[in-house]
């Protein structure tokens, strides 16, 4: 049955990412349903498991060794002890409440004898009171005893109800039991009538225990009457009802703890999101590439490196279709000018985007909360894609700019795509160094546009990067620092409240996009999900260095057209299955996947950034494919190498 229901996974799994690849469905629809579908059919299997299983898990090494064993594992399903765990819960409210009212019932008795004294009431109470103590830590120490696992560490992890819960972001069953047993008011009302027959006046406290204690016995009476012995956990009533909480946690618990798993990359992706539309309003990226060009020199090889390095700054920080077309409507009609042809320069506009959306401190955010790797290796990973990037972008340069090839070409002015000198005025020179730019016409607010908010998009990343502050303070920080740079400008106020608007209403898809990735990962990581998934996959991922390197540089085109390794799609799903089942680092997987994106997002026929660039361009995204395929292909398979080295033993 294991391999039955891995099997129907992975058949879903292929479905999801056949409709992605046919453009039937979008990658924000397309994971959270494959998240729900996942853990429908999982959820769906275990309660039709016998009571006892023999399964594979993972178990993480302890020591210096680290790492995870896969271990084969006999003991009761899943849904056997979630049973196991209700039965007990029940029996254990039942048997509080029960404790309240024969704590009640002996009270009242005890009141309605007059020649039973306010001290001899005490001394009673205080005995209920270590009883019902006694009583809960027996409970405590009888729910700890249910939700151990059978695995030599003591793993909590595979059993429930531990697997339905995910503090901070979801408390799960167990925190709601213990919440139902402590409303059970027997300590509080014990308090009270202890404190009330304490008290120095012996009438005023007698009659003020007494309504308490005619409190305590009407709060006993509206709680369910449901004895402990009269659960009968093989009844079909119980079963039935067992089920269908099973089935309910396990969707509240994908629903709650999958949209929150990544809320810190989804608040930064906010933050980003306002410094972008701001760096837009202010027209501070235009500004910049102008300045490049002109002050370049005339060697078209310069021009070029100059223009690709910029490109790869401005993107470091802001990004979208919006920024590539307003960037793109600049730089290109300028490397066309200076005799390049459109293939090379869409080939260096697309590889300076992705260099530079490789350092995106929001795309930081989320590769450490979904891989959960420590900052300073992942900036060493990142840091090698861009070196690499780097790389590939100067030998491209270095090709598309030789000599003969740009006799062949020659520099032809597009209709509407020339530059539009009009946008930007210029830079004015000041002989001690403060020059200042002026803003475009009928821009909001006017004035003169200090040289220092050049800098403004490298700012957050060189807080993140070398200054070592977190993601939403570096974005507020920079926000702060180019509205310092503007603020005696009229209308500055206005302009950065609109920005912040706008920029929370632009990052709504990436928002959503993250809430599907966050699920899927959450599905993914779930026991059920992952016995029935780990025989299949344990036989399939690469275990070692070698075979590595050859799956993932082969496939590195599968990033493609929305392929199984697109690093926005599907790609995550197959890394969220990775770190679930597998023992390949987490870095390891995430240089794979990071590698494989080179394709995606330089050479993808199915971005929207190459198809604007080939429609402005007047090529086919066809041809920017088979023109960059090659270079950055081999620079993935070198960047695959090296992680597989680094990371992979074996």
């Amino acid at each position: 049955m294991t391999l039955a229901v891995g099997v129907i996974l992975i058949l879903v799994f292929l479905a999801f990412a056949a409709l992605m690849f046919l453009e039937r469905l979008s990658a924000l629809l397309a994971l959270p349903l494959m998240a729900l579908v996942f853990t429908l059919v999982a959820v769906g299997a275990d309660l039709l498991a016998p009571e006892s299983v023999r399964e594979l898990r993972v178990r993480t090494r302890g020591g210096a060794a680290g790492g995870k064993v896969i271990e084969s594992v006999e003991d009761a399903s899943r849904f056997e002890r979630w049973s196991r765990f209700r039965l007990l819960a029940a029996e254990c409210l039942a048997a509080r409440t029960e404790q309240l009212r024969r704590a009640a019932s002996e009270l009242t008795a005890r009141f309605d004898d007059p020649e039973v004294s306010n001290r001899a009431l005490a001394a009673r109470v205080a005995a209920l009171r270590q009883e019902a103590a006694d009583e809960s830590q027996r409970t405590a120490e009888a729910m700890s005893r249910a939700a151990r696992t059978a695995t030599p560490d003591n793993d909590r992890a595979g059993s429930p109800p531990e697997f339905f819960s995910k503090p901070p972001l979801h408390a799960g069953p167990r925190a709601a039991f213990e919440e139902r047993y402590r409303a059970v008011p027997l300590e509080m009302y014990l308090q009270r009538l202890a404190r009330e027959l304490s008290s120095p006046d012996e009438a005023a406290g007698r009659q003020q225990a007494r309504a308490t204690l005619d409190e305590m016995r009407a709060a006993a009476e509206r709680l369910p009457l449901t004895r402990a012995d009269e659960i009968d956990p093989h009844a079909p009533a119980w079963r039935a009802w067992a089920a269908a909480t099973y089935v309910g946690e396990s969707l509240l618990y994908l629903c709650r703890a999958g949209s929150l798993t990544l809320y810190a990359t989804i608040l930064a992706t906010i933050f980003g999101g306002m410094f972008a539309v701001y760096v837009r309003n202010l027209k501070v990226a235009e500004r910049l590439v102008y300045w490049t060009a002109e002050f370049a020199g005339e060697r078209p090889a310069i021009i070029t490196l100059a223009v690709f390095l910029v490109t790869a700054g401005i993107f470091t920080s802001v990004g979208g279709l919006g920024t590539v077309i307003m960037i793109g409507t600049i730089i290109l009609p300028i490397l066309r000018s200076i005799g390049l042809s459109p293939v090379v320069a869409s080939g260096v506009f697309l590889i300076a985007i992705s260099m530079g959306g490789t350092l995106q401190p929001v795309a930081r955010r989320l590769w450490m909360d979904v891989f959960g790797i420590p900052a300073t290796q992942l900036d060493g990973l990142l840091w090698t894609m861009v070196g690499l990037y780097m790389v590939c972008g100067v030998g491209w340069i270095a090709w598309g700019t030789r000599r003969g090839l740009l006799s062949s070409f020659h520099a032809e002015e597009r209709r509407g795509g020339g530059v539009d000198e009009s946008r930007i005025r210029g830079v004015e020179g000041r002989s001690d160094g403060g020059a200042e730019e002026r803003r475009g016409e009928g821009a909001e607010g006017g004035g003169r546009m200090p040289a220092r908010l050049m800098i403004a998009p490298l700012v957050p990343v060189a807080l993140v990067y070398f200054g070592g502050v977190e993601e939403i303070s570096a974005f507020l920080a920079s926000i702060a620092y180019m509205y310092l740079c503007v603020a005696r400008r009229p209308g500055a106020v206005r302009v950065l409240a609109r920005s912040m608007i706008e920029g929370a209403q632009t990052v709504m898809p990436p928002v959503l996009l993250m809430v599907g990735i966050g699920m899927l990962f959450t599905a993914v990581s779930m026991p059920a999900v992952q016995a029935y998934l780990l025989p299949l996959l344990s036989l399939a991922a690469p275990q070692t260095r070698w075979a590595y390197v050859a799956v993932f540089a082969l496939g590195a085109p599968l990033a493609l057209y929305r392929g199984p390794l697109n690093v926005w799609g599907m790609g995550l799903a197959i890394s969220a299955m990775l770190l679930a089942t597998t023992d390949l680092p987490p870095a390891a997987i995430l240089g794979a996947i990071l590698a494989a994106g080179m394709l995606q997002g330089v050479c993808d026929p199915t971005n929207t950034a190459n198809v604007w660039v080939a429609g402005f361009q007047a090529i086919s995204v066809n041809q920017i494919l088979r023109y960059t395929i090659v270079p950055v292909w081999l620079a993935a398979a070198i960047a695959v190498a090296y992680f597989g080295l680094r990371f992979v033993g074996g």
